[in-house]
């Protein structure tokens, strides 16, 4: 099983919101960083096919076959691609009147989803496994709630659950922690890496900590390019010398600011403790090569 992007591009206007994309996707976590308007959306409305393609938009290939031009059989392909695919928006309207058990078997209908093959060869129910997935994000006490009356966080763990009817192959996340809460969002984020055995899973994603230690693979998305890619160590290894930390009083930090790429600022017993990131440190910081984390990565490749 392999998701293939050939050259990706996708242009609004004037604006070209992604500029040639490559990249080869098998089973894992993939965690897609990047800030607002960094392309993360756009690459996930192509490829479930969300937002039209341009012309000259690239390709895209499941399993070697290819989804993304218009051959004959365009509708039969998509078709067949769409059903190995569970996607999770940022935001999805909702029939307010709805309780999540009963979107969660309209979804199901519209997705054609009926009985589900399990690997030892027997059959669940989508009855079943629409129970099981409202335990998994906790939201059996509410199943018969209406949604219109939800917490945003609640929200969001309804849109997961559509997204893992039917057991997809592909399961791609758009921001899927927001809203939530931190007991929460360590759950989904569990629950989500005890799935990474036999899936592609996107995880689109703006906040660090949600996919730091769960993804075998980040992928850092600035202004439409893929500027750096590989697993969270080797972007660590790279950053070694990159790092440091700097003692100084409040004042200085202002004039920090205005040459270096600040990360936090913590409170110490002596004094006020100043973490850096850049090509080149100041003299008097302490490199720090042992304590190096993907918020540092972020911020080197972000802020420069």
């Amino acid at each position: 099983m392999e998701l293939e992007l050939k050259d990706l591009k996708k242009t609004y206007g004037t604006v070209q919101a992604l500029k040639g994309i490559s990249y080869r996707f098998q089973p894992g976590i993939y965690g897609i960083l990047g800030a607002n308007g960094a392309g993360k959306s756009t690459m996930i409305n192509l490829i479930t096919d969300n937002v039209a393609r341009d012309s000259d938009g690239g390709h895209i290939f499941y399993s070697d076959e290819h989804i993304c031009d218009k051959p004959t059989d365009i509708l039969k392909l998509a078709k067949k691609f769409r059903a190995v695919v569970g996607y999770m928006p940022q935001q999805q309207g909702f029939y307010d009147d709805f309780s999540p058990k009963a979107f969660l078997r309209y979804m199901a209908d519209v997705k054609g989803i009926k009985n589900i093959k399990l690997p030892n060869g027997t059959k669940k129910t989508v009855v079943q496994q629409i129970d099981e997935l409202l335990e998994v994000v906790n939201l059996t006490s509410v199943a018969y709630k209406k949604i219109g009356g939800f917490s945003g966080g609640m929200k969001q763990r309804v849109l997961l659950a559509q997204a893992l009817l039917g057991n997809p192959k592909i399961l791609i996340l758009d921001e899927p922690t927001a809203g939530l809460d931190p007991k929460e969002r360590i759950g989904i984020r569990n629950y989500i890496a005890e799935l990474s055995k036999d899936k592609i899973i996107l995880f689109a994603t703006h906040v660090v900590s949600d996919i730091e230690c769960i993804a075998d693979c980040v992928l850092l998305l600035r202004s439409g390019k893929i500027i750096a890619s590989g697993t969270p160590v080797q972007l660590i290894e790279q950053l070694q010398g990159k790092v440091g930390e700097l003692r100084c009083t409040l004042d200085d930090v202002g004039k920090m600011q205005e040459q270096y790429h600040v990360g936090n600022i913590r409170q110490r017993k002596d004094g006020l403790v100043l973490r850096l990131v850049g090509d080149s440190l100041p003299e008097e910081a302490t490199v720090i090569d042992n304590n190096i984390d993907l918020e540092d990565v972020y911020l080197y490749y972000f802020e420069n």
